[in-house]
């Protein structure tokens, strides 16, 4: 009896194999609208070739190929390819990119947490008083193994140029960098352990995304980081989600500037402190530091539900935080960045999430666009 069995659990394993594989790859393209880095909207164009995962798996796609190219209306442009295995090889996950992206109105207000923001001081004499055009070339490769229930190690290796360049006119980079280009070239490598207790990824209800890391870098005259990154999700009540998260970097050495506005967080990189994906209420880039903290909590509530053909959801937020350059680390709610405010994501079928938010705080009114959930 046991011997039939185990020959109809191995007959079941083949035929799901053979199933899997199956599934055919496809390609599509498409045009669509982004926010930028302060530069305006995005006009992107990408071609995707991808295999779909089971309607029922944590993801949408086993694996997929990217290519993508975008351009804004004042200069900015990015262009990039990426291979994403979420799924292709039992137990492993893969990501590996190459791009490059010049951001023509990148934030630049000084370093530390004082920094200001005088709107007042930004006249036609000096428009690019706290701006900087901050151009990079990257390319990377990241491995994920998984352990047990919901435990997973991961491995990113990362070779990155980074391009800083004065505006026109008096600005705060040229006065702490001098007039012309800043050159920053970065070499470095990340440990991290992952447990993951979400119900799926591309729009998650319920559970746990918790992160812990190390990383080194060649940039600057050499860093080390230490960093976390928790994140929570709760449905309340059917279609109205609970999100939240903290995230804390702190380094060693002498890091770039470059690496001062970037945790490297699991499969995609934060940017802080600032912008859609950081402080909703602060320009990007606005805080730049040696270390940082803050922490987000939104409330999603789908006001049109249309199943798995997409939603309208509302969003109502908070998003706090700060940055330390001269001060060593620590866990405080003194001198936090405090914003808030709502907005509205649009989401196409499973996976295409476009969020449009508008906050306030410390600066006043900022209004930005993101790709996905900010988390």
């Amino acid at each position: 009896m046991a011997i039939v069995l185990l020959a109809l659990l191995s007959g079941e394993r083949v035929l799901a194999q053979e199933e899997e594989s199956a599934i055919p790859w496809r390609t599509s393209y498409f045009p669509y609208l982004s926010g930028g880095s302060n530069d305006g909207p995005v006009l992107n164009f990408r071609v995707r070739y991808w295999q779909a995962a089971e309607y029922d798996d944590r993801v949408t796609a086993n694996a997929a190929l990217n290519a993508e190219a975008g351009i804004t209306p004042r200069g900015g442009r990015h262009g990039y390819v990426e291979f994403q295995a979420p799924q292709l090889l039992e137990g492993w996950r893969f990501q590996a990119k190459a791009g490059a992206k010049r951001e023509v109105r990148f934030g630049y207000f000084g370093l530390g947490n004082d920094t200001e923001h005088n709107k007042d001081a930004v006249t036609d004499a000096q428009p690019f008083l706290y701006r900087m055009r901050r151009t990079r070339y990257r390319g990377q490769l990241e491995v994920t193994r998984h352990l047990n229930g919901p435990f997973m190690i991961a491995v990113l290796g990362d070779v990155e140029g980074a391009r800083f360049t004065s505006l026109p006119g008096p600005s705060l980079f040229a006065t702490d960098f001098g007039p012309g280009e800043l050159r920053q070239d970065d070499v470095s490598g990340r440990f991290a352990l992952i447990y993951d207790t979400r119900d799926n990824e591309f729009n998650t209800h319920q559970g746990l995304l918790l992160e812990a890391g190390t990383q080194v870098g060649s940039g600057g005259d050499a860093y080390t980081r230490l960093y976390t990154v928790l994140r929570g999700y709760l449905t309340v009540r059917e279609g109205t989600v609970l999100a939240a998260r903290i995230a804390a970097s702190g380094t060693g050495g002498t890091p770039s500037l470059d690496a001062r506005y970037t945790i490297p967080a699991w499969e995609r990189e934060i940017p802080v402190l600032g912008g859609q994906y950081s402080h909703r209420s602060l320009d990007t880039g606005r805080l730049a530091g040696r270390h940082t903290l803050f922490g987000n909590l939104e409330v999603r509530h789908d006001l049109l539900a249309f199943g798995d053909l997409g939603a309208i959801t509302l969003l109502g937020f908070v998003d706090a935080g700060r940055v330390f350059e001269t001060e060593n680390f620590k866990l405080t709610t003194n001198d936090l960045k405090v914003g808030g405010g709502g907005g509205v994501a649009l989401r196409i079928l499973r996976s295409s999430i476009f969020t449009f938010n508008l906050a306030g705080g410390p600066d006043g009114f900022n209004y930005s666009v993101g790709s996905g959930w900010m988390f």
